[in-house]
């Protein structure tokens, strides 16, 4: 059986106090690190993350289709952004690695079901790992000083979810979480929608085949294997944008895996 209704109220409510609560983030205090050829400084931590682009990376041609949803912010729903087969191997590779999903509060991780309740796994760099990140790049338009993190895959089962939140909970105008994928591997399931309480709900009857039509706040969208939402976090100016404020809805019956595609702006960082 799927969450109760009761369960369904207290997800509504919890969400409805963050989105009331949430306020700007805070400015992250970022360290110089060695082998770095930067004006502006940030953790070695972050530096370890980043994926460097290689030079010589030869990736198979693959279609994929888009349907612009919003500019401002900019929303795009991509159509295919991977292959069944690229899809199913992530998933592979992902199994034997999940493990509970934390969260942070004031610098601290630990488990709170109450507000992600899912597993993640990071993935190894292998030539369809790294053809997915160059992949996320090059929609970008190659923009100087963006950098894709290394990827993480999550898997929701029964009443799994992640409650509203920012992916750029620290931000300046010279570095920070500047945009996100959102990539359906998996989605054996009901529910489980990606919802931007915080975006225009679409007129056009075009959209129901990608958004739920569940009664929530904005838009949903639904979980379909391959399909992905891409959005933008940040304006030029380092300032979030409130639209992307978003949840993983709770899973009703069955499964969702997703994978998570970060890119970060760092100004001026080259790679020695």
């Amino acid at each position: 059986m799927g969450p109760s209704l009761g369960t369904l109220i207290q997800f509504a409510v919890l969400g409805l106090l963050g989105y009331i609560l949430a306020g700007a983030p805070l400015l992250s205090i970022f360290f110089g690190s060695p082998g770095l050829h930067s004006h502006h400084q940030f953790s070695f931590d972050k530096v370890e993350s980043l994926v460097i682009p290689e030079a010589n990376l030869t990736c198979p041609a693959h279609a994929y289709s888009i349907h612009l949803f919003s500019r401002d912010p900019l929303v795009i729903y991509v159509d295919s952004f991977l292959s069944d087969a690229e899809a199913e191997h992530v998933v592979k590779m992902s199994e034997p690695k999940f493990q509970p999903s934390t969260v942070w509060t004031e610098g601290i991780e630990h488990l709170d079901t109450s507000v992600r309740r899912s597993e993640k796994a990071q993935l190894d760099r292998d030539g369809v790992v790294k053809c997915i990140e160059e992949r996320a790049r090059v929609f970008q338009g190659w923009r100087p000083n963006v950098f894709i993190e290394k990827l993480w895959s999550q898997r929701y089962t029964e009443n799994g979810h992640y409650r509203h939140h920012y992916d750029w909970s620290t931000a300046t105008s010279t570095s920070g979480r500047i945009s996100s994928f959102m990539v359906y591997l998996e989605a054996d399931c009901t529910g489980g929608g990606t919802n931007f309480p915080r975006l225009k709900r679409p007129r056009e009857r075009a959209w129901c085949q990608y958004s739920d039509g569940e009664v929530f706040e904005g838009v949903t969208f639904k979980p379909i294997k391959g399909n992905a939402v891409f959005w933008e976090n940040l304006r030029s100016d380092g300032s979030g944008y409130k639209e992307s404020w978003h949840a993983g809805m709770p899973v009703r019956s069955g499964t969702k895996i997703g994978l998570n595609i970060w890119s970060w702006y760092q100004e001026g960082f080259k790679a020695s």
